[in-house]
């Protein structure tokens, strides 16, 4: 698997990490303040998602044997 397909399928793994990671903290925040600072981080981190899903589509294209992981 080309390098650009590896490093873009692990940038996509870390930014659904991070919505997951901001989704859990809903069980803990206490004020409306952090609440809308995590919906806040939510949002930039679905924009962050959409881009590394281009990203590895892009990197697929460029390594058609990448596109399949077997």
């Amino acid at each position: 698997m080309a390098l650009d397909v590896k490093r873009a399928r692990h940038d996509l793994r870390g930014r659904l990490n991070a919505l997951k990671l901001c989704v859990s903290a809903f069980e803990v925040l206490e004020s409306r303040a952090e609440l809308l600072e995590f919906l806040d981080l939510i949002e930039q981190g679905a924009d962050r998602t959409v881009t590394a899903l281009d990203d590895l589509e892009r990197a697929c294209e460029n390594e058609p044997s990448a596109a399949s992981p077997h």
